[in-house]
């Protein structure tokens, strides 16, 4: 929804929209909020798959002995390494996804936005922290790698550089996403919300 020109065509109608602007409203709500409650479904099952299709075919290889054996005293980087992706995971399933919320009055449905808004925030909160720690880890990780002889110096150097820039990347764009997107919507949304409360209270 472009919530600044929502907000400024509330303000044209005194405040108070008629009954084609309050249905057009409703729409706008439910179809942003359906859309976007479809597209974090998708995102957390399509996380979920890639996340555990690399532990089970890794378990496999350990398994059936295609694999170099893992030696968790000297290679422990790679508990956290592999559990923090799915803890982020579980954090945004449980705190960060959307809550189904009545939509049927112009101020349900500037709430249920704004919850909707909240939820986007922990997640990206979620998200750029798991990726923050994952910088310290990838170090170790590499560390504990090269000294087993599982990688050579120079690939290490190739794989901090390719990795850490990946990691980088996103905390920036996680970052003006935040910024950028998520503040501003919010503004608008605490805006209209205290519009419509002044406007039923006088």
């Amino acid at each position: 929804m472009d919530y600044e020109a929502l907000q400024n065509a509330w303000r044209a109608a005194g405040n108070d929209p008629d009954a084609a602007a309050r249905s057009y409203i409703l729409a706008e709500a439910r179809s942003t909020l359906a859309r976007r409650r479809t597209h974090l479904r998708r995102m957390l099952a399509f996380a979920g798959v890639m996340l555990t299709i690399p532990l089970a075919l890794m378990g496999v290889d350990i398994v059936t002995g295609q694999s170099d054996f893992i030696d968790i005293n000297r290679e422990w980087g790679l508990i956290p390494f592999t559990l923090i992706p799915f803890a982020a995971l579980i954090l945004i399933a449980r705190r960060g996804a959307h809550r189904d919320a009545p939509v049927g009055a112009l101020l349900e449905s500037f709430r249920a936005l704004r919850e909707d808004n909240a939820a986007a925030q922990a997640r990206t909160v979620i998200i750029g922290g798991a990726m923050i720690l994952f910088a310290p880890l990838l170090y170790v990780l590499l560390n504990q790698l090269v000294s087993l002889g599982k990688m050579a110096p120079h690939e290490m150097q190739s794989a901090a550089l390719v990795l850490g820039g990946a990691l980088g990347l996103s905390v920036l764009w996680m970052a003006v996403k935040f910024i950028t997107q998520l503040l501003p919507e919010r503004r608008h949304l605490d805006a209209l919300i205290g519009q419509y409360e002044t406007q039923i209270g006088s």
